[in-house]
């Protein structure tokens, strides 16, 4: 009897599986690929999300501006350290009743009341002074405001005749942002950061108004927050 003679088919199609080892071998490349690229992605993921809250905040600092200018009326914003959380109300003073224009919020009667274009007012939404949140895991690091006699003049006249709306004194000035009918507002940094420590700032030019953000601090990729 002649044996057969494997052909060149045969052997492609004998070797055209994988072996137990080469799986393994495989699958260990995934995971070690896949334990580098993981920290890599969770990083830039919360960093394009501290990037996103800056220009959030930098766009309501513009807001809150605008909204001064519009109605005449100064405004503050103020944040907590260690939270997400900050808000943006009207500054009400008794020289607002001469002074503000539609939309204002003012104090009548020991109630809040919002000037209209025809001249009449009406009850204030004070849910519009809810306070506001930044993105999930982003928390304020700290407020650092220029003192300056303009800011602590309007101290004295909100511990005069302010309303409750605004917890304004002399204390707490350096820590509030105040947008100047105007257009000018306070020179001040807020700084913010990530869960995983990176912070960026968000500055304010008083004299102008204009916001930028720059980079503070970043951590290394896989490093853990202190």
């Amino acid at each position: 009897m002649i044996a057969s003679t494997p052909t060149r088919a045969s052997q492609r199609t004998q070797r055209s599986g994988f072996t137990l080892l080469e799986l393994m071998l495989v699958l260990a490349i995934i995971a070690a690929i896949g334990a580098i690229v993981t920290p890599s992605l969770g990083a830039m993921w919360e960093r394009s999300k501290l990037r996103g809250a800056t220009d959030a905040l930098r766009l309501r600092w513009d807001q809150a501006r605008l909204e001064a200018m519009r109605t005449g009326q100064n405004q503050v914003f103020e944040c907590e350290p260690g939270t997400g959380n900050f808000s943006v109300k009207p500054l009400v003073l008794q020289a607002d009743t001469t002074t503000a224009g539609t939309g204002a919020t003012l104090l009548s009667g020991g109630a809040l009341v919002e000037t209209q274009d025809n001249g009449f007012m009406t009850s204030a939404d004070t849910e519009e002074f809810q306070g506001e949140t930044l993105e999930e895991t982003i928390t304020f690091v700290q407020c650092l405001v220029v003192g300056d006699m303009r800011a602590y003049s309007i101290t004295q006249e909100s511990l005069s005749g302010g309303s409750g709306v605004n917890d304004l004194n002399t204390s707490n000035i350096g820590q509030r942002v105040i947008f100047y009918a105007d257009g000018s507002t306070s020179t001040a940094e807020v700084q913010i950061k990530n869960s995983r420590g990176d912070v960026k700032a968000v500055q304010m030019r008083g004299l102008t108004g204009h916001t930028r953000s720059i980079e503070v601090s970043n951590v290394a990729s896989g490093d853990e927050a202190q």
